[in-house]
């Protein structure tokens, strides 16, 4: 009995997992190797591949833009443009420098854009292609309402921006604005003189929308006296202080009709009291 349970007792004693043990040394087998897993060849074959193919399209792609940027098929020969007053077509073209030999491709919607802005009648403008061959040119011009008189004429417009020097040729049917120093039209920066100069063009602005019409040859601003208007027909000067626009037009209104027998040279018409109309020799 004794003899049967010692044999039971060493047979049937726990043996220790091989398969641990093995997963053991291999751990360790692999911590000996520096602990980094190995790259087969399949994935260094596959990286290669990737590489070879992103140098291949960048190459390929490098002389596609450069066939592009050469090839007679994307010449300009076309420009789409809005209508225009003061901007031609032929100015346009003559800023692609070349064209219409440039080629497409190259060109920059930008750097044309911003030259047609240096063009004194361009307000706003929008720059694009239209592939193969045409460049579209969308135009906003300025408008002049006034000419300022500084060290010469030069147009205004309804913003109060200052933007051309008056050539023989141009039209001169136009109000004159006068009373700003060239020094304070040099510094149209300055806030205050913006303001009086925006405030002048909209009593310009209100007063030919009223009965004199095109009537105004010279709208004269004083810090002081305030505004007065000078009518084309018979130089009569409406003196009008600093009043509200409104009321300005109401005065205007009120006073065109008595004024209407006066003849050419009646002189000073001096609107600034409410109700009354006072009428003295010209100064």
């Amino acid at each position: 009995m004794i003899e049967y349970k010692a044999y039971h007792k060493k047979s049937l004693g726990k043996k220790k997992p091989t398969s641990v043990v093995r997963r053991k040394g291999k751990a360790r087998s692999s911590e000996r190797a520096g602990g980094e897993p190995r790259v087969s060849f399949r994935q260094m074959a596959l990286l290669a591949v990737v590489l070879i193919s992103v140098v291949l399209v960048s190459v390929g792609g490098a002389m596609a833009y450069s066939w592009l940027g050469r090839s007679a098929l994307f010449t300009v020969r076309e420009i789409d443009m809005n209508p225009c007053v003061h901007v031609t077509r032929d100015e346009v073209w003559g800023i692609l420098k070349g064209a219409p030999q440039g080629n497409i491709w190259r060109l920059s919607t930008r750097a044309i854009g911003m030259r047609l802005k240096e063009h004194p009648w361009v307000k706003d403008v929008s720059v694009r292609k239209a592939f193969p061959d045409t460049l579209v040119v969308r135009i906003a011009e300025r408008k002049a309402v006034a000419m300022i008189n500084s060290d010469a004429l030069w147009y205004v417009d309804a913003g109060g921006t200052i933007f051309k020097r008056l050539s023989a040729y141009d039209p001169k049917n136009f109000p004159i604005i006068t009373g700003f120093e060239r020094r304070e039209l040099a510094s149209i920066e300055d806030v205050v003189v913006r303001q009086n100069l925006k405030r002048t063009i909209e009593l310009l602005k209100v007063a030919e929308s009223g009965p004199l019409g095109r009537n105004i040859s010279e709208i004269h601003f004083d810090a002081q006296e305030g505004f007065t208007l000078v009518t084309r027909d018979n130089g009569l000067q409406l003196k009008l202080g600093t009043v509200d626009l409104k009321d300005a037009l109401r005065r205007i209104d009120a006073a065109i009709p008595k004024l209407a027998g006066l003849g050419p040279g009646s002189g000073v018409v001096d609107l600034k009291t409410e109700g009354r109309i006072f009428i003295r020799s010209g100064e």
